[in-house]
């Protein structure tokens, strides 16, 4: 394909330039007119033209707030953009005063097909809101590439004309492109900086703005860019725009249309309500270096057309700067296209379709494969004095605002450090609290709603004296700081103490601002004052008894708990007469020896030996050997005791004797470990198999479960539990369990029974290895690929537990006698499992499996 643009003069010319062109016979013809600053009356002749000299052509017209035509801008003039296509066909709908609804249906009924490469669509701006027909295309036809934009009226903001070649006066016109060849690509070139602080939009609807930061917008406006921009909004705002993020496009807003009376901003698109935004403006040289190294990075071969859309505020903004950024496009491909009031964008990614303002959107078009590279000339447009001192002054901006943005960030970190860390409140010049955090609401018992607004000595005891007050107001009016300590009083009467450090905050010209107050909660540490002080009082008084009380408590402890001390290098000071009796040892013999040597290798300081915390306690249980060799086993708090500086100076080792527990709970376990076994014995004897079966699949599945990571209590907890795997085949009756042939529908899903039974028999034991026995009944015959039983899950889904076990089962099934099967020989064993890895059995486990065949055979 290629495009062809021509200025219109009259229809003499214009015959003339089809002539040359052979327009006439071109397979397929998209015409579209771009007019500035002419009436409409005057394009509809120009259209009459057009159908005479081409009756099958497809066109589209828009007015505009400027003509882009071979990368050049055109002013007060007619633009005709001939696209002709080879390989691809055109055709165009003009629809007027129907819902985004009915415009769908249109669309899907009369113009888009299976074959839709690319929907051209020009909206009249002040007649039709195209945010929400995005949306509704998008969903309709997610895959169809959208371009276009809102028309202009060279920024009289008053009137907007759309048509098509049979439709006039239209809310909003399209072409649709279909073709096998056609390649379509969407891009677009924002790169405006945003600048000053983050705001939010707290009242919206579609485009129109009520409030930002609950206030009103043009109030936004004018506070941070001034009369001249509240007052002319649409003539300067424009260059302005806010900025959000929305799905990971960056979005800008324009402002297009302003209510004098409510001060709201409506904008061109929709703007969510609680976006966070930010006022925009254009860094030049940021626009410049970024626009190039984008394009120079993607576009390596040119193309054959391409149609690009500009705001208007761009053009604005950028002057002259904008010829360049379009002149950099057209080197890619001969372009056609307008200044717009909003561009049309088509995400390819999320198949989103989006109303951008800001931007220079384009739409790359190729029918047939690029062959010619391409090659950027950085050539731009000669620069006078305003252009320099822009760019100049754009990048003075940058800088600055880059700096204030990083002086933001820290200044709200280290606030919001403040705010977490301590009680923080804000109060106007009579002390009426303006702001609270959360911790001032928990301390003081009141509401955030409840405080701000009310005085602050809605907290003063009544009690205090009047002089501390006085001299904390006469300090911080006098714009020092205050500190010291203060008794408020909770909302349910109680007291607290803090400690309050009041600031006086300024404005730049030295004028009040507000105060804050930082204040930390100190009650604790208050009433411990006070009931130290009442027990200082009476230690005189009391201390002979309390070392009376100490003795007799410590002569208890020395009888049930055995204690001793060490220094900080492990040498041991001291034991009590419990420890002497549990190792065997007299104190003589303790005292000086290394802890190491009598309490536990374990305490080795050694890479692979436990090491006391130096200031936290460790509980541990410790096996211990008392001096004639035997084993005691005994529940330990290790405790490092610190001096006044924060030293380790000592640890304190308290022993609880459990070695008759420990010994019992072995032999729980142990019996527990035989009567599973037995019970999965009983289970397999049942169906003709030998008792070593469960226990070749105990050892099969244990060494399975090492290999894959599971960590060694698991590993044993899985091969302890295993062979009560098919307990549940003590319900199925024997004339299906020992079958010798195959068996019927009906008797297979009976033998399926047997998991469902055994997991029902053993679910409801609070017993780890019980648990593990359920687990492994219910899951040992689900299957990788989901067409096991009983509950169908696939990969991951099922239990480890289960895959291990279902890999190791078979494999022993398989290489021994059934009562319906013969052994079968290690070879058909291996390819079973090859043919059946991620079908019945975990890939992973199949792979770890035949990695260390050696080990299982």
């Amino acid at each position: 394909m290629k495009i062809i643009n021509h200025v219109y003069e009259d229809g003499e010319t214009l015959s003339l330039f089809a002539e040359a062109n052979a327009l006439a016979t071109a397979p397929s013809l998209l015409i579209q007119i771009f007019f500035s600053n002419r009436s409409a009356e005057a394009v509809y002749r120009v259209r009459k033209e057009l159908l005479s000299l081409f009756p099958e052509s497809a066109i589209l017209a828009t007015s505009t707030a400027g003509v882009i035509g071979d990368g050049t801008l055109h002013d007060d003039t007619i633009l005709i953009s001939f696209s002709v296509f080879e390989h691809s066909t055109v055709r165009t709908l003009g629809l007027r005063d129907q819902s985004t609804q009915e415009i769908s249906a249109s669309l899907a009924a009369h113009l888009i097909t299976p074959e839709t490469k690319l929907l051209v669509l020009f909206a009249n701006t002040f007649r039709f809101e195209a945010s929400g027909l995005l949306r509704q295309l998008s969903q309709a036809f997610p895959h169809v590439a959208i371009a276009g934009g809102n028309a202009g009226d060279d920024y009289r903001f008053e009137h907007c004309e759309v048509f098509s070649d049979r439709a006039d006066d239209c809310d909003v016109v399209f072409a649709a492109v279909d073709s096998d060849r056609l390649n379509v690509s969407t891009r677009y070139l924002l790169n405006w900086q945003s600048i000053g602080r983050e705001m939010k939009v707290t009242k919206a609807s579609g485009g129109e703005v009520f409030e930002i930061d609950g206030r009103n917008p043009v109030e936004i406006y004018r506070h941070y860019l001034g009369d001249d921009v509240a007052d002319n909004i649409l003539q300067y705002g424009i260059e302005f725009p806010i900025i959000f993020t929305s799905k990971g496009v960056d979005i800008a807003r324009a402002p297009v249309a302003v209510d004098g009376e409510s001060g709201s901003i409506t904008f061109a698109g929709e703007v969510p309500v609680n976006a966070n935004v930010r006022f925009g403006y254009a860094n030049i040289e940021h626009i410049e270096h970024l626009n190039k190294e984008m394009l120079s990075d993607e576009f390596t071969s040119k193309r054959e057309g391409i149609y690009v859309y500009s705001c208007g505020s761009r053009r604005q903004m950028l002057g002259g700067f904008l010829n360049d950024e379009l002149a950099y496009i057209n080197q890619i491909a001969p372009t056609a296209g307008f200044i717009s009031y909003g561009e049309f964008f088509h995400d390819h990614a999320s198949c989103q379709n989006n109303l951008l303002n800001i931007t220079t959107t384009f739409v790359v078009l190729q029918e047939n494969a690029p062959t010619e590279p391409m090659r950027f000339s950085d050539k731009g447009h000669s620069k006078d004095h305003h252009d320099v001192a822009l760019k100049a002054l754009t990048t003075l901006l940058e800088k600055t605002s880059s700096e204030l943005d990083e002086s933001i960030v820290f200044l709200d970190q280290f606030k919001r450090a403040v705010e977490e860390a301590s009680i923080f409140s804000t109060a106007d010049a009579d002390g009426i609290i303006t702001d609270v955090n959360h911790n001032f609401e928990a301390v003081s018992g009141y509401g955030r709603e409840e405080l701000i607004g009310a005085p602050f000595n809605l907290l003063r005891m009544p009690n205090l004296p009047k002089a501390l007050f006085k001299e904390m107001w006469e300090t911080i009016r006098s714009g020092r700081t205050w500190k010291g300590l203060l008794k408020n009083r909770n909302k349910d009467g109680s007291t607290y103490h803090v400690i309050t450090l009041i600031v006086p905050i300024l404005h730049k010209d030295g004028s009040f601002k507000e105060y804050i107050a930082i204040s930390n909660d100190v009650t604790e540490l208050e009433e411990y004052k006070q009931l130290l002080k009442h027990e200082l009082d009476t230690t005189s008084q009391n201390l002979q008894e309390n070392l009376h009380y100490t003795e007799q408590y410590e002569a208890a402890l020395n009888q049930t708990v055995a204690i001793v001390k060490t220094d900080a290098d492990g040498t041991i000071s001291y034991a009590n007469g419990a420890f002497c009796a549990l190792s065997g040892y007299s104190t003589d013999e303790l005292t000086g020896r290394n802890s190491r040597d009598i309490l536990c290798p374990a305490l080795s300081s050694g890479a692979s030996g436990f090491r006391p915390d130096e200031t936290h306690p460790v509980e541990k249980v410790l096996t211990n050997h008392a001096k004639d060799g035997t084993k005691y086993i005994v529940d330990t708090l290790i405790y490092p005791v610190m001096n006044l500086g924060g030293e380790l100076i000592e640890y304190l080792y308290v022993m609880h004797d459990i070695t008759e527990i420990s010994q019992l709970n072995e032999e729980i376990a142990t019996t527990q470990k035989e009567v599973v076994y037995t019970m999965g014995s009983i289970g397999e004897s049942r169906s003709e198999e030998t008792a070593m079966h469960v226990r070749r699949v105990a050892e099969y599945a244990y060494h399975l479960a090492k290999l894959s990571g599971v960590n060694e209590e698991m590993a044993n907890l899985i091969k302890d539990a295993s062979p009560m795997h098919d307990i549940g085949k003590v319900a199925i009756p024997d004339s299906i369990l020992k079958k010798p042939g195959t068996l019927t529908d009906e008797e297979y899903e009976i033998m399926k029974s047997h998991a469902v039974l055994g997991y029902e028999l053993l679910k409801h034991s609070n017993r780890p290895l019980l648990r593990m026995s359920a687990e492994l009944a219910y899951t040992h015959h689900e299957k990788w690929d989901g067409t096991g039983y009983p509950r169908g899950l696939r990969g991951e889904a099922i239990p480890i537990s289960g895959r291990i076990l279902a890999l190791a089962d078979a494999f022993d099934a398989l290489g021994h006698d059934r009562v319906y099967k013969k052994a079968w020989p290690l070879e058909e064993i291996f390819d079973y499992f090859k043919h059946e890895r991620g079908k019945h059995f975990d890939p992973m486990l199949v792979d770890l499996f035949f990695k260390n065949l050696d080990d299982f055979l």
